[in-house]
C-alpha cells in the first residue's frame, strides 16, 4: 500500500512539473516550452563546432531562445537546400540560416521579419588576378613596342654575326654560309646571348664577330632591364583592375550554392551556373581550380573567403532582407518576430554583427 502511494505520488508530481511547464507557455503565448530548429554550416552565419551552434545567426537564435524562454534542439542537414524542406516535413519547427523571402518560398512557408541585409556579390580566386595582370602587361604599348624593337635589333645582330662568321663556316665556323640556314644561325646566337641563356652551341671566332657580341651582351642588360622595368610598372598600376566586376563582364563558369536565390539570379541573368551543396564546397572548389569566379553572399566572401583565397569584387547586385524560416501560419512566427523586435531595440543584434561581420 505505501508502495503503490509512493508511485502516486511521483506520477502527481511529474504531472504538477508538465502542467506547469506548459501553463508557462500559455502563459507567454507560446505553443510550446521546447522548439526544433534545423540548420546548416553557412559561415559566418552558422557553424557547426562537433555538433555546437555557433556563428551571427545562431547567436542570434540563441538570444531569441532566451528571451523568449524555450529550449530547443538542433537537426543538422548538408545542404542549404534542405533547410526548408525539413521544415516542410516536420523535421524541425524553424530554419536557422541567412534565408531571403521570395514568391515561391512565401507560398509555401512563412518568415520572420528581417534580421540583416544582405544581396548576392561576386568573388574571384587570387591566383587569376596574377595571371590576368601578366597579360594585361604584355598586351601593354609601350612593352610591345619595347618587345619589337628588340626584335628589329636582335635580326639586325643576326645579320651582322652572319656575315662576320660565315667565311669560317667551311673550316670551323658556326654560321652556315647559305643565307636563310645562316640567318636563322644569326637569330638563334643573337637572342641567346642576349637572353644571357648561352647554350654555347654557336660561339663567334672571328674579331669582328667577338665584339659585335660584347655589345649583345652589353645591349642585353639595357634590355633586359628595360623590360622588367617597364611590365613591373604596368603590373603596378593594373593592380587595382578585377578581372571582372559583374555579370557582364564574367567570361567563365561561376559557382553558387544550389536552392538559392543567388542561384536563381545568375540563372535568370545567363551566366554558367555550376552548382554546389553548400558554401564550404563553393569555396573549396575555387581554392581547388575547379572553378575561379563565384556568387556569394558579401559577409561570407569578406570574412570567410580570404582563407581560401577568394576576393570579393564589385557590389552586392541587389538587396534581399534574409531571416528565419518557418512552416506557414507557424505559431512560432510572431513570438520570434516580437523577440527580435526587442533584440534590435537592445542593441544586442548590432553587438553580434559586430563580432562576426563588421
Amino acid at each position: 500500500m505505501r508502495r503503490t502511494l509512493g508511485r502516486l505520488l511521483v506520477v502527481a508530481a511529474a504531472s504538477v512539473v508538465l502542467l506547469s511547464g506548459s501553463a508557462d507557455a500559455q502563459d507567454a503565448g507560446l505553443p510550446s516550452d521546447e522548439v526544433t530548429v534545423v540548420m546548416t554550416n553557412v559561415e559566418p552565419f552558422v557553424v557547426n563546432d562537433d555538433g555546437r551552434a555557433d556563428g551571427f545567426y545562431a547567436e542570434v537564435w540563441d538570444e531569441v531562445a532566451e528571451d523568449l524562454g524555450i529550449n530547443y534542439d538542433i537537426v543538422w542537414v548538408d545542404s542549404f537546400g534542405e533547410l526548408l524542406e525539413t521544415v516542410r516535413a516536420g523535421g524541425a519547427d524553424v530554419a536557422v540560416a541567412p534565408l531571403a523571402p521570395t514568391a515561391e518560398r512565401e507560398a509555401v512557408f512563412d518568415f520572420t521579419s528581417a534580421v540583416i541585409s544582405s544581396g548576392p556579390q561576386l568573388g574571384y580566386h587570387e591566383r587569376i588576378e596574377g595571371s590576368t595582370n601578366i597579360l594585361r602587361a604584355f598586351l601593354n604599348r609601350q612593352v610591345l613596342f619595347l618587345l619589337l624593337g628588340a626584335l628589329v635589333v636582335l635580326v639586325i645582330i643576326g645579320h651582322a654575326i652572319w656575315l662576320a662568321e660565315r667565311k669560317l663556316h667551311e673550316e670551323d665556323g658556326d654560321f652556315d654560309r647559305n643565307y636563310l640556314e645562316g640567318i636563322w644561325d644569326g637569330l638563334w646566337w643573337s637572342t641567346v646571348t642576349a637572353t644571357t641563356v648561352g647554350y654555347g652551341d654557336k660561339t663567334p671566332k672571328s674579331r669582328t664577330g667577338r665584339a659585335l657580341a660584347l655589345f649583345t651582351m652589353i645591349f642585353s642588360l639595357f634590355l633586359m632591364g628595360g623590360l622588367v622595368s617597364q611590365v613591373t610598372e604596368v603590373l603596378a598600376s593594373n593592380r587595382v583592375q578585377e578581372p571582372f566586376t559583374d555579370l557582364a563582364s564574367l567570361d567563365r563558369p561561376v559557382g553558387v550554392v544550389e536552392g538559392t536565390t543567388f542561384a536563381l539570379y545568375a540563372e535568370a541573368e545567363g551566366a554558367t551556373v555550376v552548382g554546389y551543396p553548400n558554401q564550404t564546397a563553393v569555396f573549396e572548389a575555387a581554392s581547388s581550380g575547379e572553378i575561379d569566379a563565384v556568387i556569394g553572399n558579401p559577409f561570407s566572401l569578406s570574412v570567410v573567403g580570404p582563407d581560401h583565397g577568394i576576393v570579393p569584387t564589385g557590389s552586392v547586385f541587389y538587396e534581399e532582407f534574409e531571416t528565419f524560416g518557418v512552416a506557414q501560419d507557424s505559431p512560432w512566427r510572431e513570438p520570434i518576430n516580437q523577440s527580435l523586435a526587442n533584440l534590435q531595440a537592445s542593441g544586442e543584434i548590432q553587438e553580434i554583427i559586430s563580432r562576426w561581420i563588421d
